[in-house]
């Protein structure tokens, strides 16, 4: 008698993960049709990045690299076509994952990298956000050495084809309900519209002086993976003998890296694409035409669109001296 309540307890523990696979496979289905025939938004840019785009430029970085470079106004300049690939809120890893899988498909003939020094540093959200590559593993095992940086068990996960939708289901139902209401991106650039005041710049200052004292004492450590992540971008670009510009974009401070205590990274950034004889160092964090210019941003990292048109104009003359 015994026996028999366990058979049956098997069996039906059986059959309910049976149904319970089913569910999600049908699920999981769904969600990736939604997922990728989404047309506007950060998902599709990615998307396109990843699987389509074919330019003869091609941009990295975060958010100040989707925010900073206009490829019709870089295109107009040098008479090459360009894509803007960068996603708000990722940083190297994200950069280095994008970059490998884009090149066995494309190669460019130049390559934009937007970095900032904090990219270098110590931040663990720049590996957890690598879970918005989780959609494209199947399709590309490449990114399964990257989403392993957001937990041990990252590839384990992807057993369920729900999974890789669990932090975009929100965001999917938003782009599918109001598409029409979603600002179309050029060419993968979005520019910011507001504008900073004097007053509210003076505040930042001010703020980033008093912040300066409390953390001055504490030692900059430069994070070795992030590191890596950095000479693995580039050494990907000089392995295909890809022209390419690593840039600090425009910062309203002329000594923002040194307020922030993040000197030691900017440095490094300096000594690193020395190494390399195809890389281009161009830093606009004190260039005068921008810094002390709220006009020219929409919050106190990012230019608004007439900062960013004037920025892209000016990266524009750089890449045609050196195409």
């Amino acid at each position: 008698m015994k026996s028999k309540v366990i058979i049956r307890f098997f069996v039906r523990l059986a059959a309910f993960s049976v149904v319970l696979i089913a569910a999600d496979r049908l699920a999981g289905f769904a969600l990736k049709k939604i997922y990728f025939n989404q047309h506007v938004g950060q998902f599709s840019q990615t998307t396109y990045a990843i699987d389509s785009a074919c330019q003869d430029l091609m941009i990295f970085g975060s958010s100040r690299a989707v925010r900073h470079y206009s490829p019709t106004i870089i295109s107009k300049g040098t008479g090459i076509s360009c894509y803007d690939s960068g996603r708000d809120g990722l940083m190297i890893p994200y950069s280095a994952a994008i970059e490998e899988v884009s090149l066995a498909r494309h190669l460019p003939k130049f390559i934009i990298l937007d970095i900032t020094p904090r990219e270098l540093g110590i931040d663990k959200s720049k590996y957890e956000k690598l879970d918005i590559l989780l959609p494209y593993c199947e399709e590309h095992p490449q990114f399964l050495k990257y989403i392993k940086e957001v937990s041990e068990f990252e590839t384990e996960k992807l057993f369920s084809k729900t999974y890789p939708y669990n932090s975009s289901a929100f965001i999917l139902a938003n782009n599918s309900l109001f598409s029409k209401s979603i600002e179309k991106d050029d060419n993968g650039y979005l520019p910011l519209h507001g504008f900073m005041t004097k007053p509210e710049m003076d505040d930042y200052i001010k703020r980033m002086n008093n912040r300066a004292k409390k953390i001055r004492k504490k030692i900059e450590i430069p994070e070795t993976k992030a590191v890596n992540y950095f000479k693995r971008f580039l050494s990907d670009a000089a392995k295909y003998k890809i022209k390419t510009m690593v840039i600090i974009s425009p910062t309203i401070l002329n000594n923002s890296f040194y307020l922030d205590n993040q000197t030691i990274e900017r440095d490094l950034i300096g000594k690193i694409t020395s190494e390399y004889p195809n890389v281009t160092l161009l830093d606009f964090s004190t260039d005068p035409r921008f810094n002390y210019h709220p006009e020219k941003f929409n919050d106190v990292f990012h230019l608004n669109k007439r900062g960013s048109e004037e920025f892209s104009a000016i990266v524009a003359q750089h890449i045609k001296a050196n195409l």
